[in-house]
């Protein structure tokens, strides 16, 4: 599993780099350079969760070339917690910590995007806590970077491509990281002699 969280987060830090080289190209992130990114990143998450579910014996329904229904689904969730972050930061919050196993769920048993909603909101009932606690530690990471780079714009213009290169392998972390915390987090739930360890380790 190392090799395997190790090609993906080299694979999803290529692809911020690539992000952000057109970016900067177009003066702009053009919407569809974004779409790209969404996908790629989501065919990242789509093979790692499966390769993580493998690792615990279990075979996913959704194979990888299936990735386009689990980026729709993340624009769903998405539009979700932005719609309850506009009306109170509060509530986006929970439908972040509620929603959170969606895609893992989407991804291992299939059955369509609401189902998967459907079933990480009531399997996250009383565990949502842990989800929230999780994904903010693992959003944190991931824009981390972002956040320094906004706060210290010379960096950038210091440090060219080095930054560049450092800023996308340090958010990647948080990307890939969460994941596999999303995993973990389902294999914790449903078999609590799982752990976040086995599915790192």
């Amino acid at each position: 599993m190392p090799t395997t969280a190790s090609v993906a987060w080299l694979a999803t830090a290529t692809a911020g780099i690539a992000l952000d080289v057109a970016a900067a190209r177009m003066n702009s992130a053009g919407s569809w350079v974004l779409v790209v990114y969404g996908i790629v990143i989501t065919v990242i998450q789509v093979w790692i969760t499966r390769e993580a579910l493998a690792r615990e014996g279990i075979a996913a329904a959704v194979p990888v070339a299936n990735s386009l229904s689990v980026y729709l689904q993340s624009l769903l969730i998405g539009l979700g917690v932005l719609l309850g972050l506009i009306l109170l930061v509060l509530p986006g919050l929970y439908v972040f910590a509620r929603w959170y196993l969606a895609p893992v769920l989407l991804v291992r048993d299939g059955g369509g995007r609401r189902a998967a909603m459907e079933r990480s909101w009531d399997m996250l009932l009383l565990h949502w806590p842990a989800a929230l606690g999780v994904g903010l530690i693992m959003f944190v990471m991931s824009v981390a970077p972002l956040a320094v780079e906004l706060a210290a714009p010379a960096l950038a213009a210091e440090y060219g491509f080095a930054w560049l290169l450092a800023t996308n392998l340090v958010a990647a972390v948080g990307i890939v990281g969460g994941y596999l915390a999303s995993v973990g987090l389902l294999l914790n739930i449903e078999q609590p002699v799982s752990t976040l360890q086995e599915i790192f380790g």
